[in-house]
């Protein structure tokens, strides 16, 4: 039974996407059974091809099957018209345009698809009374089907990979604060080593970041450029050093197996990592924006003044002559993250 829910535990946007493309789908049968066009398969075939999950992936299907399209059509036009209709005359009509547009998906892919449209228009075209009328149909029917695909994706229930990449940044900064607590109890209890992969799945979902944002940047933002946070490549960079700072402390935590010493800062400390915590939330809790959740970051001035003071304290009394030079490096290496974290944070929080 546990199977069972689990093989049905499907993610709601993928419901959402499989009926948003039965209605494309249907709209566009619809549209081409209205006119009457002969070859509208084409079409409801295009609805199903360009439909995504997430609107941006949208948006690059259409721009790409609606230019690759057009410029199928015309090579196979240009085909049917200069070669003869014979064995020979088909083979180099197909042969052409095809070892062509191949050859330009090493400088753009949509030149696949040009391919293809070139192979549909000359393969059904050479017994059409109006060759041009015909290659044109197809370009028609097929925006026809790009054009259902667009409006159902882009105004019914449509999911933005904003949104996502929102949740995404909201869901890693918690993951952000689970392993600095893992990371300042290993180095409060003895500089304890951690496990090696720690941080590693966070580091993998934290660079996706980028190609997120890329996606949003190129596609969405031409139509929602409303809803795009001008402070969203500052969150990524942020989130980014955040998970550079953790891994530093993580191999500084890994470099030796000795036995460690009790860290007399450890009050400063965590009061240094618990405001830090609270700054990165509040900072992607408001994407940015100035706002109440961001006085916090304040207090993590003050935390900040309040471990340097303590550390200038401690050196002046030579405590920290205690540490022989191994120890001493690690414990420099570690507090240095966390410092820079947290300065890092306060700067974006001033952005």
């Amino acid at each position: 039974m546990s199977f069972m829910k689990n093989r049905w535990a499907v993610p709601r946007t993928h419901w959402l996407h499989g009926i948003k493309t039965a209605i494309a789908a249907g709209l566009c049968y619809g549209i081409t059974t209205f006119y009457g066009l002969e070859y509208g398969y084409w079409a409801v075939i295009s609805t199903v091809i360009v439909m995504q999950v997430y609107v941006a992936d949208s948006i690059r299907m259409c721009i790409y099957r609606l230019s690759g399209t057009i410029i199928g059509a015309l090579m196979g036009i240009g085909s049917l018209l200069y070669f003869p209709d014979t064995m020979l005359g088909r083979l180099f009509a197909v042969l052409l345009p095809v070892g062509i547009c191949s050859f330009m998906t090493h400088y753009n892919p949509r030149y696949r698809m040009a391919a293809i449209t070139a192979v549909i228009v000359i393969m059904t075209g050479f017994t059409a009374p109006d060759k041009v009328g015909f290659g044109f149909d197809r370009i028609i029917e097929i925006a026809i089907g790009i054009c259902c695909a667009f409006v159902v994706s882009v105004l019914i229930l449509p999911v933005r990979v904003v949104d996502v990449l929102k949740e995404n940044i909201r869901n890693q900064a918690r993951e952000c604060c689970e392993k600095y607590d893992i990371l300042t109890q290993a180095f409060l209890n003895g500089q304890k080593p951690v496990d090696e992969t720690l941080l590693e799945d966070l580091t993998r979902k934290v660079w996706k970041n980028h190609e997120l944002f890329q996606s949003i940047k190129q596609h969405e933002a031409l139509i929602y450029h409303k809803k795009f946070s001008k402070n969203m490549k500052m969150i990524i960079s942020t989130m980014d050093k955040v998970v550079e700072h953790l891994r530093t402390m993580a191999r500084t935590l890994n470099v030796t197996e000795e036995a460690g010493f009790e860290i007399i800062m450890e009050k400063e400390l965590i009061v240094l990592a618990t405001e830090s915590k609270a700054a990165l939330l509040a900072l992607v809790e408001n994407q940015g924006s100035p706002g109440p959740g961001l006085t916090g970051t304040d207090q993590l001035s003050l935390a900040i003044a309040a471990t340097e003071d303590r550390l200038h304290t401690l050196r002046s009394q030579g405590v920290t002559t205690r540490f022989d030079l191994h120890k001493l490096e690690q414990f420099y290496s570690f507090y240095h993250s966390m410092h820079y974290l947290a300065e890092d944070l306060v700067a974006a929080a001033e952005y």
